[in-house]
């Protein structure tokens, strides 16, 4: 099986879910012991298995990206696969009227076991969360990216 194909599957299936909340979709691309790891300083985490791994992002996108008008993601470099693992980087720019743009910058890790999901990282440079604090402050704001 062709790993990249399946994480472009899962990639649009993710951004439906963004609109439309039905998390049910995304439930036949993660295997029943699935891990999800953020590594960030102040909002990483390490959750297991689809609920947690659901319930986690949802905390994260209701907490921040969903305060957003505009959120434009671009990949950076890749996808790179190797045998089962699939890595890019990324920029995504969010936007809002009458405040500044941000953008958060970060790299994805996804490894498969057959079809499925069993290990997905997002990693975050340590300086993405100074600009961060200096963008809330700049503009007024104050989210909450965490997934716990």
């Amino acid at each position: 099986m062709e790993i990249l194909p399946q994480f472009m599957k899962y990639a649009a299936d993710f951004e439906k879910t963004f609109v439309d909340d039905d998390w049910s979709r995304l439930r036949l691309y993660f295997a029943e012991n699935a891990v999800y790891e953020v590594k960030a300083r102040s909002f990483g985490c390490r959750l297991q298995g689809p609920d947690a791994i659901f319930r986690g992002i949802k905390k994260s996108l209701d907490g921040f990206d969903r305060k957003f008008s505009g959120r434009d993601i671009q990949v950076t470099s890749g996808p790179e696969v190797d045998g089962n693992e699939m890595r890019m980087t990324w920029a995504v720019t969010y936007s809002k009227e009458g405040i500044a743009p941000f953008v958060l910058r970060g790299q994805s890790t996804a490894r498969y076991e057959g079809d499925k999901i069993v290990a997905l990282t997002d990693s975050y440079d340590p300086s993405i969360e100074t600009e961060l604090e200096a963008w809330q402050k700049q503009n007024g704001l104050k989210l909450e990216a965490s997934y716990t």
